[in-house]
């Protein structure tokens, strides 16, 4: 099947994702939600795991252009969507992998934390930036990232906007293997479950997701501040600040 924003193949019993908006720094964008999630549908019942990312990065972001005089309910909806696809992740019975490369900012930051394995490429470089906006995070930044982190790292983060490197992320709890080739890793692992017993692994990832309806119920209430914050003049002026900047 042919996709407008990724690209897709099967081998060995692995499906593969690759985002492909390289020009705009693989920033994610509706379109792109949805044909990661029906690339997904589409490898389930084939595929015995799946790895995902980006070839130069794995994503910047969500693509601010979307959010240009943007109101509060557009800005809800479109949070509750970024929600849809960290829950398919989670929800999804196949192991997902991510292979982290470049860029890991913002949004793509938040989905990579409801994949299941997160490898790191040595060079990457990680963070929460939506403050520098005046937004909050859109995928649950301010849900998953304190479990995954703790508490204070994740306001450290999320307060600052700051980048972190993979060797401060690794320390954080946030990447799970730092490598120098993070694809090649991650087709290893991908390669090692596969040779499990199928039914167990579904099973042990359900188990492990037990706790889902807390986070469903967290991540609308962060959809819901983030939707307020676009009635903020504030925020406005920086978006649309960023984007002149941008020349676009």
């Amino acid at each position: 099947m042919s996709y407008a924003t990724i690209e897709t193949e099967e081998k060995d019993g692995t499906g593969f994702i690759y985002f492909n908006r390289e020009e705009h720094l693989n920033t994610v964008t509706v379109e792109m939600v949805d044909e990661i999630m029906k690339a997904l549908s589409n490898m389930e019942e084939n595929c015995r795991s799946i790895v995902i990312g980006g070839r130069k990065n794995f994503s910047a972001g969500a693509d601010i252009m979307q959010f240009k005089d943007m109101g509060t309910m557009k800005a809800y909806e479109f949070h509750r969507k970024l929600n849809d696809l960290a829950l398919y992740f989670r929800e999804f019975k196949r192991p997902i992998i991510s292979f982290l490369n470049g860029y890991v900012l913002g949004g793509g930051l938040e989905l990579s934390l409801s994949t299941d394995i997160r490898v790191c490429s040595r060079d990457a470089l990680l963070g929460q930036p939506e403050i520098n906006l005046g937004i909050n995070a859109g995928a649950g930044g301010n849900v998953i990232l304190p479990e995954v982190i703790g508490r204070n790292r994740a306001l450290y983060m999320v307060l600052t906007g700051e980048k972190i490197p993979a060797a401060t992320a690794y320390d954080f709890g946030l990447v799970d293997i730092i490598a120098t080739n993070p694809l090649d890793e991650a087709i290893r692992i991908a390669t090692t479950i596969n040779n499990k017993p199928e039914n167990t692994v579904i099973l042990a990832k359900r188990a492990v997701n037990s706790t889902e309806n807390k986070v469903k119920k967290d991540l609308d209430y962060e959809a819901a501040l983030f939707g307020i914050l676009f009635s903020e003049k504030d925020t406005q002026d920086r978006i649309n600040n960023f984007i002149k900047r941008k020349g676009i």
